[in-house]
């Protein structure tokens, strides 16, 4: 009886991210008539994200830390 290896059928598990602005991907907020989302994370930068405004379809990066403060305005607001 000879040695062989099989394979099963399992997808591989892909890699963790290990970027700790992934979270911030698919949260979004209200700026006026626009709403701002998070697409993902900017490629040359990993300390920026890449948000769109879904009105006129404009992408651009900014960092990370900024869109946290933003995010953590909105959640800090209460009512009297």
């Amino acid at each position: 009886m000879s040695a062989k290896q099989i394979a099963l059928p399992f997808r591989a598990r892909r890699k963790e991210q290990n970027n700790p602005s992934v979270d911030l991907i698919g949260r979004s907020y209200a700026d006026g008539e626009a709403t701002i989302t998070v697409i993902g994370i900017c490629g040359a930068d990993e300390r920026r994200v890449m948000v769109q405004r879904d009105l006129d379809g404009c992408t651009w990066s900014m960092p990370a830390w900024l869109m946290r403060l933003i995010f953590l305005e909105k959640k800090g607001k209460r009512a009297a």
